[in-house]
């Protein structure tokens, strides 16, 4: 996570030691952080957001709230969905956050209720989005105020929220059902294997395993070759189980964000949010 990550990519950058980070979206990791040594397959927690805000504001909701754990992966989502939304003509009437890892929602929710907002954006994951997706449905607010989220809000946790979770609309780099013939491949291969559907974690460790096979291709596995094998990896196109893309300047993936639809178990693509979406790197110096 996160976390983990910030502490990693220092020591990397001190060592020059190769980080591929296959997960942490934490922003500063492909911004102040960033360094030639440094990739990330995954995503930078502004990107869903980002993707969030321009769908929302896209379907002409106009006056926001948004809700999150107050720590840097949801303080830096919410600013993604904010930019998007504003910029989109939309206003955020407030921002309620609730200490990681807390999961008593009903005042905030009483709070959402009062202050009638057109749309509600969430970043939660794991088990706070399970109770999170199934108390809003609880106090009635599914029905009067529409709920979205980043993508991480529905990813791995649909079964469990059960029909609370139904029609939620998310956005993220990856989702059950794109219908292209590396996607399926991938799937069906991962499944063989694993007796398990592929997540999109399992999908971004994928294309972590692919930009080191980019790299030590050019160097013919010579990895005392740092600048070769860095520039190799920098100019790859990865051909992804997402679809394909390129990294920025700042090495992270400049990749498609998808609509999805809760579904059953599944988060349905039913459209684009932003192609080619690049997070800005603000800070990164290299």
């Amino acid at each position: 996570h996160s976390g983990v990550a910030l502490a990693m990519a220092r020591a990397a950058k001190e060592s020059g030691t190769l980080l591929i980070v296959p997960n942490a979206g934490a922003d500063a990791v492909t911004g102040p952080q960033c360094a030639p040594n440094i990739f990330r397959s995954s995503f930078s927690n502004w990107q869903p957001g980002y993707a969030t805000g321009v769908v929302a504001a896209q379907k002409g909701y106009k006056r926001a709230m948004t809700i999150t754990w107050g720590y840097a992966a949801g303080n830096e989502t919410v600013k993604g969905f904010t930019e998007a939304f504003e910029k989109g003509g939309g206003k955020v009437m407030k921002d309620l956050t609730l200490p990681f890892p807390n999961v008593e929602f009903q005042p905030l929710l009483t709070e959402i209720a009062s202050q009638k907002p057109d749309v509600v954006f969430a970043f939660f994951a794991g088990g706070g989005a399970v109770k999170f997706v199934k108390d809003y449905d609880a106090a009635g607010l599914k029905r009067s105020i529409p709920l979205m989220g980043s993508g991480f809000l529905t990813d791995g946790t649909l079964e469990a929220q059960g029909a609370s979770a139904q029609g939620l609309i998310t956005s993220l780099h990856y989702g059950d059902n794109i219908e292209t013939p590396r996607n399926t491949a991938f799937r069906n291969k991962f499944a063989v294997t694993y007796k398990v559907n592929p997540d999109v974690y399992a999908m971004q460790g994928y294309d972590a395993a692919q930009m080191l096979a980019a790299g030590l291709t050019a160097v013919k596995g010579d990895m005392s070759k740092k600048d070769a094998l860095y520039a190799a990896i920098r100019k790859a196109q990865i051909d992804s189980p997402r679809g394909k893309f390129t990294l920025s300047p700042q090495h992270n993936p400049t990749q498609d964000f998808y609509i999805r639809e809760a579904k059953g178990n599944y988060n349905v693509v039913t459209g684009i949010a932003v192609k080619a979406l690049a997070d800005p790197g603000r800070g990164c110096k290299m």
